[in-house]
C-alpha cells in the first residue's frame, strides 16, 4: 500500500504535468489570434501596395488619354489652319483664328499635366520601390514568425498527447483512497484535483492558506486539501 509520501510524489507529478497541460492549452487557444494579426498585418501591407501600384496605374492611364488627346488636338489644329488659307471674309478667318487660339491653350494645359503626371509618376514609383523593399523583408519575417507558431502549435498538441497520456500511467498507482479523492474532486472542479502551494497561496483558487497549515503542507508527508476549493495541496519549488 504506497505511503502517503509516495501519493504526494506522484501528485505532484501529476499537478506539473497539469501545469504543462495548461500551458500548452493556453498557447493554443491564444496563438490563432496572433497568427490572425499577422495575417492582417501582411494583408494591410498588400493592400497598400496594391493601392500604390493602382494610383500609378492611374496615372499612366489618364497621361496616355491626354497623349492621344493632345495629337488629335494637334491634328485639328494643323487642319484648321489649313482650312483657315481658304476663307473668304475676315469674319471667318478671325473665328477660325480663336478656334485654334482655343484649341492651343488646351494643348498647353494638357502638355502642362503631362508633365506633372510624368513627375508624379515616377516619384511615386521611387517610393514604392522603397516600400516595397521595406515590405518584402517585413513580410518575410512576418511569414518566419507565423511558421514558427504553426510548427509551436502542432508541436503542443502532440506534447499534449503525451502529457496526457502520462498523467493517465500515474493515477492507477496512486492509492486507492487518494485516487478516489483525486477522482471526486475532478468531478466537481473539472480541471485539476491537486494545486501546487506557492507563497502559502493555493494555485488552484488562489485562496490564502493560514501559516500552520501551509506549514504542514510543505512536509509533504501528509494529504491534505484546500478549505477553500477543497483540492489537494502539495509543495514543490517552482521557476
Amino acid at each position: 500500500m504506497p505511503m502517503p509520501e509516495e501519493d504526494i510524489f506522484l501528485l505532484i507529478q501529476i499537478v506539473q504535468k497539469d501545469l504543462d497541460i495548461k500551458e500548452r492549452r493556453r498557447f493554443l487557444e491564444n496563438t490563432p489570434g496572433i497568427i490572425a494579426e499577422i495575417d492582417k498585418k501582411i494583408a494591410r501591407m498588400e493592400n497598400e501596395y496594391q493601392k500604390n501600384t493602382g494610383e500609378i496605374e492611374n496615372l499612366d492611364k489618364e497621361r496616355r488619354g491626354l497623349e492621344r488627346k493632345v495629337n488629335d488636338q494637334n491634328d485639328a489644329i494643323n487642319k484648321k489652319k489649313i482650312a483657315r488659307e481658304s476663307l473668304k471674309t475676315n469674319a471667318e478667318y478671325k473665328a477660325m483664328g480663336h478656334e485654334i487660339e482655343y484649341l492651343t491653350e488646351q494643348v498647353f494645359k494638357e502638355e502642362e499635366r503631362i508633365l506633372s503626371i510624368l513627375e508624379l509618376t515616377e516619384q511615386k514609383k521611387k517610393d514604392l520601390r522603397l516600400l516595397s523593399a521595406k515590405w518584402n523583408s517585413e513580410k518575410e519575417e512576418l511569414l518566419k514568425r507565423k511558421q514558427n507558431y504553426e510548427d509551436n502549435m502542432q508541436k503542443a498538441r502532440e506534447n499534449l498527447v503525451v502529457l496526457d497520456d502520462e498523467k493517465v500511467r500515474i493515477l492507477p498507482r496512486l492509492s486507492e483512497k487518494v485516487r478516489r479523492l483525486y477522482n471526486r474532486i475532478i468531478g466537481v472542479k473539472g480541471d485539476s484535483g491537486v494545486a501546487n502551494l506557492v507563497n502559502d497561496i493555493c494555485q488552484g483558487c488562489y485562496s490564502r492558506v493560514p501559516p500552520q497549515k501551509a506549514h504542514e503542507i510543505r512536509k509533504n508527508n501528509r494529504i491534505l486539501t484546500c478549505e477553500v476549493c477543497g483540492r489537494i495541496l502539495v509543495y514543490f519549488e517552482v521557476d
